[in-house]
């Protein structure tokens, strides 16, 4: 019986390798980058239509402000009124037209941020490498049965890292489809926490890739210079096949584990005031009523 276990662990043991080369192949590369899905198509296409959705809303609006005041009288009450939410109008129709552009430059930070942190720039032969090397010189130096235990816990956890990617993908893709609508909700307070909400989902998302990129290059530091990373936690200088892949699960899990911290983050509310929010807003409406003949003296007669 011996010999047929060893060999039921050894075809099985080839039978995860190769799959787990395969979804090496499948996310070496993208997993720490951001796609420019401005660009597609399909995103441009699903824009418009929120953006034409948004004109329409936005005239419907601008109508019943101006049935209401007509209906009151002008009186001081429909002045304070108008004077309150003509800020929000203005803010909320610039960003959701100007939502694409901010959409790419968005995408482009978050990748020039994954480059600054990953050596390699974009995992081309970095951590991922280091974890098929220590595979494949800890396979001949460890016990069959425990090797093919962390190999399938290996090789599931990049699988989820896979699943993560797609995941991601999607969401960014449907997130800068619907910006123009989510950022219109600054235009009233009742609707100011979607487009607060929509800024902390789309910058949690493309924050997943710098936080991984963070931990994949301090354990491929880890993993391709043990002996002087090692010492330093009380640890063996040569600590072997077994060592080196609890290293790697550890390391994988912890990339695993990100998108779910980043989507915790995501889903809290705001705290405080956000003054930032509110001097980008002034400075705005500054602009516009400059830039606009006759508006500026609206914004005086409302006051």
């Amino acid at each position: 019986m011996g010999w047929f276990l060893d060999e039921t662990v050894g075809w099985l043991t080839e039978a995860i390798l190769a799959c787990l080369t395969t979804v090496f192949d499948l996310i070496t590369g993208v997993l720490l980058t951001t796609p420019k899905v401005t660009v597609l198509p399909q995103v441009q296409a699903l824009t418009g239509r929120s953006v034409w959705i948004v004109d329409t809303v936005f005239v419907l609006a601008f109508v019943a402000a101006g049935v209401m005041v007509m209906a009151t009288g002008g009186n001081e009450q429909s002045r304070y009124t108008v004077k309150d939410l003509l800020p929000r109008l203005v803010v909320g129709f610039t960003a959701s037209h100007f939502s694409q552009l901010a959409c790419a430059q968005l995408i482009d930070l978050a990748n020039a941020l994954t480059g600054a942190v990953s050596d390699n720039g974009y995992d081309d032969g970095g951590a991922f490498t280091a974890i098929r090397n220590h595979l494949t010189a800890a396979q001949d130096r460890m016990v069959p049965l425990l090797f093919l235990v962390l190999a399938v816990i290996i090789t599931g956890l990049v699988v989820t890292c896979a699943v993560q990617v797609i995941g991601r993908f999607v969401t960014l893709l449907v997130m800068t489809s619907v910006a123009p609508l989510a950022l219109a909700c600054h235009a009233l307070p009742a609707t100011d926490g979607l487009a607060r909400l929509w800024w902390r989902a789309y910058t949690g998302c493309l924050a997943v890739p710098v936080a991984q990129a963070f931990f994949l290059t301090a354990g491929e530091r880890m993993l391709l210079d043990p002996a002087v990373m090692l010492p330093v936690f009380g640890l063996p200088v040569d600590p072997g096949g077994t060592l080196n892949l609890l290293v790697v699960v550890v390391l994988l899990w912890t990339t695993v584990k990100i998108p779910g911290l980043m989507a915790r983050w995501a889903g809290q509310p705001a705290r405080g005031a956000n003054v930032l929010g509110a001097a980008v807003r002034v400075v705005v409406v500054q602009q516009l009523t400059r830039a606009v003949p006759g508006l500026n003296t609206l914004r005086r007669t409302l006051r």
